[in-house]
């Protein structure tokens, strides 16, 4: 069994659980607002939504992973139980902030809000969808037998990916939250609390990618077969162009979302698919924004 130095054990005592949440204090900020402020109100509610779908998606991830060798590792099962609990808990908290700047969208506007919708079906995502739901448990047992313990690092892999996006999402609405000090201070809790879980992650990816090559190809088979991991289990979520755009809005933002991902992919054998894998518009979004890396080739900041 792979050991890093992250504690999980520490981990498990110092999970903090529910982030509470002032809703009248947002609302009353929201309505507050000048006019020309009630448009960016609605585009972060709308991102806070999108946001939250992503984070709820956790349980559809943690099925991927225990269909397949990873259910063997106990230091991240271990881990998983209470990082399962922590995701519950950001979630609920997006949801309360998306909520609440809904709730001072109609009392300024005497009207409730529009409600979000899935992209149009693609042939694609709806057999993923099916995969998912039906064939996984059973064909995920071929990935034990193919791959054994090598698929647990494209696992650990794919999440790293996923927890440092998250990350660098929830920290590009700050700036953005200046006139909100309640949504501010919760996102900022958010990002802070996100930290120790991609920590583990990354840890774990990286230890198992650079130890064999036969762990760095299946890692790299995983991010390509498993679809965007900021879809969970690769199946699209509603208004996703549209909040991703709104999200990473500034270049800046863009090359922390990317550096998320090179930080792992930097390790991996062949081309990153990341690209071809996203629609079109995401594709125009993310093509110019690669980290700025260090000689050795870590980006910046890392």
């Amino acid at each position: 069994m792979l050991r890093t130095t992250f504690d999980v054990a520490a981990y498990t005592r110092e999970a903090r659980g529910k982030l509470e949440v002032d809703d009248g204090a947002i609302i009353r900020a929201a309505t507050a607002s000048p006019g020309s402020a009630i448009s960016e109100v609605s585009e972060l509610r709308r991102d806070l939504e999108f946001l939250h779908r992503v984070e709820s998606g956790a349980l559809t991830e943690t099925r991927t992973m225990y269909s397949a060798w990873t259910v063997n590792e106990a230091r991240i099962t271990a881990f998983i139980a209470t990082w399962l609990w922590e995701r519950h808990w950001w979630a609920s908290a997006l949801r309360q902030l998306s909520r609440a700047l809904a709730a001072s969208e109609e009392q300024r506007e005497g009207a409730p809000r529009a409600v979000s919708t899935l992209p149009p079906p693609r042939l694609v995502a709806a057999l993923r969808r099916v995969y998912v739901q039906r064939a996984l448990p059973a064909v995920g047992v071929g990935w034990t037998w193919l791959a054994g313990e090598k698929v647990t690092a494209g696992h650990m892999a794919r999440m790293a990916i996923q927890e440092g996006s998250l990350q660098a999402a929830v920290r590009a609405l700050l700036p953005r939250t200046v006139h909100l000090p309640e949504v501010h201070r919760v996102l900022s809790e958010l990002a802070e609390r996100r930290t120790p879980a991609l920590s583990f992650f990354r840890l774990e990816a990286i230890a198992r990618i650079t130890r064999s090559p036969g762990e760095a190809i299946a890692a790299r088979l995983v991010l390509a077969t498993g679809g965007d991991p900021m879809r969970p289990a690769g199946q699209p979520v509603a208004d996703e162009d549209a909040a991703l755009g709104s999200i990473f809005r500034h270049p800046a933002d863009r090359s922390a979302m990317r550096a998320a991902r090179f930080e792992i992919t930097r390790l991996l054998p062949g081309p990153d698919p990341y690209r071809s894998l996203l629609p079109r518009k995401r594709h125009r979004l993310f093509a110019s924004c690669a980290p700025a890396v260090t000689k050795s080739g870590v980006p910046v900041g890392f």
